[in-house]
């Protein structure tokens, strides 16, 4: 599925998609937000929850540029320069 294809989607089938066929790589928080990045497709997909509420209130598209910034503090690379 292209990115295109997955943004045309309903928020629910968005979630229900990447849930069952993404994989999940870190999670950060940001105020009342929990939000789990997962890898989908060829494409990164953020899903915004509010624990609060217990209700998904945004499915993101990332760009790689901006996981780099989102998620700099969370990557380990150390491992490259052993």
């Amino acid at each position: 599925m292209s990115k295109n294809e997955f943004l045309a989607q309903p928020k629910p089938e968005q979630v229900h998609r990447v849930m069952k066929d993404g994989e999940e790589l870190m999670s950060r928080i940001f105020a009342y937000y929990n939000i789990k990045l997962f890898k989908y497709a060829d494409f990164f997909v953020e899903i915004w929850y509010q624990q609060v509420s217990n209700t998904i209130d945004k499915v993101v598209v990332v760009d790689d540029d901006d996981v780099l910034h989102l998620y700099d503090k969370k990557i380990d690379i150390s491992d490259l320069f052993r």
